[in-house]
Order: C-alpha cells, then structure tokens, then sequence
C-alpha cells in the first residue's frame, strides 16, 4: 500500500531555490492549511522571511572558503542548521522531532506524520540536500519532491526513479543525516520584529570577518588560477558558482519576504527601511547573475570550457566587482535595517 499527501503546497522554483527554505516552507504550509488566497500567500511569506532572513545569516567565511570545497563549505552549514529551524518553528508555533540516520524509529514517525498530511522535512548526506519527503509504502520506501520537477535539475539524491513527478528513494535510510518531523502547536515564541533584530546583530558580527573582502581578493590574485590543471580549474569554477548561487538564493527570499510586510503598511520609518531592503536585494540578486554567467552558468556550452575562463584575469574582475557591490549592498541593508527596526 502507499500514502501521498496530495494537497502539498506547491514546491517554489525559479528564484526561491534554497532548498532548505523551500522544504520547511513547504511543510509548514501543508501544517497551517490555510483557507483564502489572501492569507494563505501572507503566510507563506511571512514563513520565507523567516527561514529565508535566518538562512541569509549563516556565516560561511573564513580566509580560505572560495579555495575549500562545497563539502567543506557545507559542513559549516550542518553546524548552524538545527539552530536555524528551531528559530522558525519557534515563530511559526510547533513542536518539532529531529531524526537521526541511522534511528530505528524514523520510519514509523515519518509515517506518522505522513498520515496526518503533514510533510517531512529531510537532509541527505549528498551535498547536503534538503528534501520533503510526501509519502510512503509499506515497503519502506519514500516518496516526495527535490526540485528535480522544475529549475534545480537532476537530483544529488539520485532515486530510483521518479512516479508523478515525486522521487522514489527505497535506500533513503542510507543517505539520510536528518530528518525534522512537525509535532504540536506552540504559542509563538518570536515575532517578525524578533526576527530581523536578530539577524541585525548577525550581520554586525559577520562585517567584522571581511567576507566579500576575502572572495573578491581571491578573484583577483592570479596565482589561484595559473598554472591549474582543467580539472583544478572545473573543481575553481564549480565551488565559486555554488558559492554565487547560495548568495543568489539568500537574495532573493529575504526579498520576496518584504513584500507581506508592507501590504497595507502605514507609512514609518519601519515600512521605509523594509522597502528599501527589498530593493537592494533584487539589485543584488540581478548583479550576482551578471557573475553566475560569466563563468558559464545556464549557458550554453559544457563547464569545463567556462572553467578555462578564470585564466583571464578580465572575466575574474568582473565577478569580484560584482562581489565588491553585494558588499556594499548588504552594508546598506543594514544600516536601513537599523533605522527601521532598532531604537533610536
């Protein structure tokens, strides 16, 4: 016998492609059901400004972060991710289960869960990709969605295969790291207020670590790309588009997320500094995709002709100037962040 929860809230692509922050949306949705189109997209924003504005201040810096790989990179991010979801699921109002690999009870929890039309929120070891996972068999074998379906492409979690556009993933047990299951209601302990003043003080502490500062020297020192075999140079060119991409991605939730909060807002230096901030986030996004093709992201021709590209000290400069005004960009998110959101 197999269960599919059918009525999941759709699955973001396009420009929402953290996965992390589409999963947890996602089940928090199916969790709320809310009726009226109104107020079922004001929460679902509200949902991705708050996973969306945490996931933005995951600090990935350190000297050597453009040279490490995207595993080691990632490893940071295992470390800071069970604190980012208890932070929404303590705004959203529930009790949650972490999940370990390996536990011999999580199957019968996901079921559980399952059962009650409640999707699981699931991390696989691979990458470190976030999954929902939205059904089951009696076999033991999970079923959901990893954004295969649309803009992601092919899935690191590498299924079986894939029936009504949901994956199949008979040895799931094998590449789990965690899962998160939903448990009760909770009186809300975090307001949207809470959120952003939160993340003010994270981004305070993150200029100190001058982190555009080490990506955009790396770009523009030489002896990183000369001398680099075609496969050192593709291994340069894929963590540096990982790297563009998350930032992308951050960008682009924390501004969708403005937009509920300036609905029918009076005008105040609150609402001002939430305009302002989305602004400045789609400007960074557009400007990080100028960087994202110049070494060759969905555009045409194979990676490795790209990965040639970093020998021309031209096409470095551009992506470091580019990083050089997503600096800028975010000093100024958060000085209108501060005007907004912090006593005078």
């Amino acid at each position: 016998m197999k269960k599919i929860i059918e009525d999941v809230v759709s699955f973001p692509n396009g420009c929402e492609t953290v996965r992390f922050t589409a999963c947890l949306v996602s089940m928090l949705m199916c969790a709320r059901k809310e009726t009226g189109e109104k107020k079922h997209e004001q929460l679902y924003q509200r949902y991705n400004l708050a996973a969306g504005y945490s996931f933005l201040q995951i600090d990935l810096s350190n000297d050597g972060h453009m040279a490490c790989s995207w595993e080691l990179a990632s490893q940071k991010l295992l470390q800071e991710f069970d604190y980012y979801i208890a932070v929404v699921m303590d705004f959203a109002g529930y009790e949650f289960d972490k999940l370990d690999g390996g536990q011999e009870s999580a199957f019968e929890k996901i079921k559980a869960s399952i059962d009650r039309k409640i999707p699981v929120l699931m991390q696989l070891k691979k990458e470190c990709q976030w999954v929902l996972v939205t059904g089951y068999d009696e076999e033991g074998t999970l079923y959901g969605l990893d954004g295969s379906q649309g803009y992601w492409g092919a899935s690191p979690a590498e299924p079986s295969g894939y029936e009504d556009e949901l994956f199949v993933l008979p040895d799931w047990s094998d590449k789990l790291a965690h899962a998160f299951v939903l448990g009760k209601r909770k009186e809300p302990g975090l307001t949207v207020d809470d959120i952003i003043r939160r993340g003010i003080r994270i981004m305070e502490r993150m200029q100190e670590k001058a982190f555009y500062e080490n990506s955009t020297a790396f770009m523009r020192e030489d002896s990183h790309f000369t001398g680099c075999t075609d496969e050192e140079l593709l291994r340069l060119r894929d963590r540096i588009s990982q790297w563009i991409g998350q930032a992308i991605d951050q960008r682009a939730v924390l501004g969708w997320a403005m937009d509920p909060l300036l609905a029918q807002a009076e005008p105040s230096a609150r609402t001002e500094a939430l305009n302002a901030v989305r602004g400045l986030c789609w400007t960074t996004h557009d400007v990080l995709w100028v960087a994202w093709k110049a070494i060759g992201e969905y555009m045409a021709g194979a990676p490795i002709e790209w990965a040639g590209g970093l020998k021309n000290k031209t096409i470095r400069n551009v992506i470091a100037d580019c990083f050089e005004i997503v600096k800028r960009h975010d000093e100024m998110i958060l000085e209108h962040l501060k005007k907004g959101f912090l006593p005078a």
